[in-house]
């Protein structure tokens, strides 16, 4: 009797800290670098921020992610010969700004105070690119593939490292983008 007892106050003591490991929604909030070529072999660095949530989940180890994302830099840019009156063949100066909508699954597994995590995600990005005379726009879809760690820090909170391989298709040309990405994650 007295073990059974004992086996039942273990099991409702451990409940909690399942639940916590477990739980029904994560919010991440952070700062975003991105670096990709848009329509020329130089490659943008470009700074912002990300957001993501999770959501709905199958087991404690899968569940639905939702990500998006706003990067801001500057780009070399071509444009036409035939819509300026002297040829320029590049425009070095040209604004580029870059939001990213995805969602897809997301694995992940507790080692102690980490979280580790890797997810496959598809949606849709739109890129503008803007100097004085100038402006063009594409949306396209994107897909992303990556991961990352999250250390628990205190209660509900945890810092989150993360990279992803981003694949998009923006004015008609294939962009391989890197994105590495920092910040806080709270869990509900």
């Amino acid at each position: 009797m007295f073990k059974r007892a004992l086996m039942m106050a273990l099991v409702f003591a451990f409940s909690g800290v399942a639940a916590a490991q477990n739980s029904r929604f994560t919010i991440f909030a952070g700062y975003s670098y991105g670096n990709t070529p848009y329509v020329t072999t130089q490659r943008s660095n470009l700074h912002g921020w990300e957001g993501s949530i999770e959501g709905f989940r199958f087991r404690p180890w899968l569940t639905l992610v939702a990500d998006g994302s706003g990067h801001y830099g500057w780009n070399e840019f071509p444009i036409s010969c035939v819509t300026v009156p002297v040829c320029t063949p590049a425009v070095p100066d040209v604004r580029a700004t870059e939001y990213n909508l995805l969602g897809g699954p997301q694995v992940s597994r507790f080692h102690g105070n980490f979280r580790l995590f890797a997810h496959g995600m598809g949606g849709a990005t739109r890129v503008t690119v803007r100097t004085s005379g100038f402006f063009d726009s594409s949306v396209a879809w994107a897909i992303a593939f990556g991961g990352g760690a999250d250390y628990k820090w205190r209660g509900p909170f945890s810092w989150r490292v993360g990279a992803d391989y981003l694949r998009t298709n923006v004015f008609n040309t294939e962009q391989n983008m890197i994105r590495a990405s920092t910040g806080i994650v709270v869990r509900f």
